[in-house]
């Protein structure tokens, strides 16, 4: 039996690459783009590159900013409306991993009718042909630009599922774009992409191909992470950010682990950032899968910086979300009575629960919840 590594879109990554925003889209055949975005990046003037761009391409665009830190399907039919009612033939995703997942869900919205929740996990396939899609990530985090996978708040049940959508044609990786970002949210962003890449490297569906991806991205992120939060306008170091995010997300077509169940049920429940659940969890699911996986944490140690022992390599990002402005467990308004009802939430996400490298069951969640929070999440 074969494994199966599928890279969709045409990535261009560094300085400027934004500028190409246009090209890309007038070489798809796109003339009316809408673009999807969230009001800090707007107001942020972090699109003026983009939009220069389509300007020179001769591309109008409609700009749709009403994307939400947890984006639910609210959003993404909001997003499929104005694609409809401004008569646009692409999309382009700028922002972060929530405007990058509304773009290609409302892109599916928009080819196969219905709303997205419909297409939980694959429940409903794919199979129309999709509007050109551009994404351009104004973060270095989730890797959504480089996946057909998105997470989405289904708000009637108040749990983020994962959707089957679709990948891009072009996604641009342009750590220009991240300068502005404000220490919390690089912070933020940071950790999560460095989860997606150990997650990638321990996951039931780990593979060779995306075992060094994985290890170049732990590396990467970990020692530049600090750096970015502490001075910003370091465009070098914006830069290695930006590649390491890039590469985690490629390695997650090896799959993810525990630390995500954990946090989306924390997410869906107090609308927090995404990579701030992420940070809280990390080292609790490492620590977990630790006696599963010793070699495999070694290894992730080594590129840690930490040594060969695995415990050294949890205890280092320990270290690491402990340094960053990540705010605790305590500070979100979590406690111990809320445990039950995360634990009900965070065994319904079986799509992530199903890539850790061992079965977590209701009484290891409700362990791990449990320390946590005593701990404060630090």
């Amino acid at each position: 039996m074969s494994d199966f590594f599928h890279l969709v879109p045409r990535i261009h990554y560094g300085r400027g690459a934004a500028r190409l925003a246009g090209a890309a889209l007038a070489g798809l055949g796109v003339r009316h783009v809408l673009v999807v975005s969230d009001p800090g990046v707007v107001a942020a003037g972090v699109l003026e590159p983009v939009l220069d761009s389509l300007r020179t391409a001769g591309v109008a665009a409609t700009v749709f900013s009403g994307v939400r830190t947890n984006p639910s399907e609210v959003e993404v039919a909001a997003a499929a409306k104005a694609y409809q009612d401004n008569e646009c033939d692409g999309f382009l995703g700028a922002g972060g991993g929530s405007a990058l997942d509304v773009a290609k869900s409302a892109a599916v919205v928009v080819s196969h009718g219905g709303s997205i929740v419909d297409f939980e996990d694959g429940a409903r396939p794919v199979t129309e042909p999709i509007p050109p899609l551009v994404q351009v990530p104004t973060t270095s985090g989730t890797g959504s630009e480089a996946v057909a996978g998105a997470i989405i708040t289904d708000s009637r049940r108040v749990f983020k599922m994962h959707v089957v959508a679709t990948g891009a044609q072009v996604a641009l990786c342009d750590p220009e774009l991240t300068l502005t970002l404000p220490p919390g949210a690089t912070a933020a962003a940071g950790i999560d992409a460095l989860a997606h890449a150990i997650g990638a490297y321990v996951s039931a569906e780990r593979q060779p191909l995306a075992d060094a991806m994985a290890l170049y991205a732990v590396s990467t992120i970990s020692r530049a992470l600090p750096e970015v939060v502490a001075d910003g306008s370091d465009l070098g170091a914006r830069e290695r950010m930006m590649t390491g995010s890039l590469s985690a997300g490629i390695s997650m077509k090896g799959g993810g682990a525990v630390d995500h169940a954990f946090a989306h049920a924390v997410n869906a429940m107090f609308d927090v950032h995404h990579g701030v659940g992420v940070a809280l969890f990390l080292a609790d699911g490492m620590e977990f899968n630790l006696p599963h996986l010793p070699e495999r944490f070694a290894a992730l140690a080594g590129a840690l910086g930490a040594g060969e022992d695995g415990e050294d390599g949890i205890q280092a990002v320990r270290d690491l979300v402990a340094g960053l402005p990540i705010p605790s467990l305590a500070k979100l308004g979590v406690t111990e009575s809320h445990v039950p009802d995360l634990v009900t939430k965070m065994m319904a996400d079986e799509f992530h629960l199903s890539l850790n490298p061992v079965p977590v069951s209701k009484e290891d969640a409700a362990e791990l919840f449990t320390a946590a929070v005593r701990r404060g999440g630090a």
